[in-house]
């Protein structure tokens, strides 16, 4: 098998095996589902770039949110930039369920978040520990933890103060 091909192969089991995340994540930035669909283009670019300087130091998963991550982030301040601005999530809740209106305002909640917490949330919700969240984002797990537990009361409080 060429380099060339494995690559390839590399890449389309990533992307196959991580776009429902990655769909995630581009949710929380981006509120126009066009725009949701640019910035999962860019992410995926931005792993096919990436694809052949991966040496697996870091997990397969903490190198793809972390591209994923800083992709997003570069999104929206070129987006903010250009002079759009967030609107509130138009949610997916086609059924008037209340989980799904749950998962709404939790959506828009964690939106509202300045974006360092925002990125902390959106890898915590993804399952990803303390350890492998500091390999992301630089902050030391310690400190990821302690901001979490804020992230969860500030949210919890806010969903309290909205019920």
């Amino acid at each position: 098998m060429s380099h060339d091909t494995a690559l390839r192969d590399s890449f389309a089991r990533l992307v196959e095996s991580y776009a429902a995340p990655l769909r995630r994540l581009c949710a929380v930035y981006a509120t126009d589902p066009a725009d949701r669909e640019d910035l999962f283009q860019d992410i995926c670019l931005a792993i096919w770039r990436g694809l052949p300087a991966f040496r697996g130091e870091a997990s397969e998963r903490t190198w793809l949110y972390r591209i994923a991550h800083n992709v997003a982030l570069t999104w929206q301040t070129r987006s903010r930039r250009r002079g759009s601005h967030e609107a509130p999530l138009d949610g997916d809740v086609s059924t008037g369920e209340p989980s799904g209106l749950r998962q709404l305002a939790l959506r828009q909640a964690i939106a509202s978040l300045p974006a360092a917490d925002r990125t902390l949330t959106l890898l915590w919700l993804e399952g990803l520990t303390a350890a492998e969240i500091e390999a992301v984002t630089g902050i030391k797990a310690p400190t990821v933890a302690v901001r979490l537990s804020r992230i969860r009361k500030a949210l919890a409080t806010r969903e309290v103060k909205h019920a």
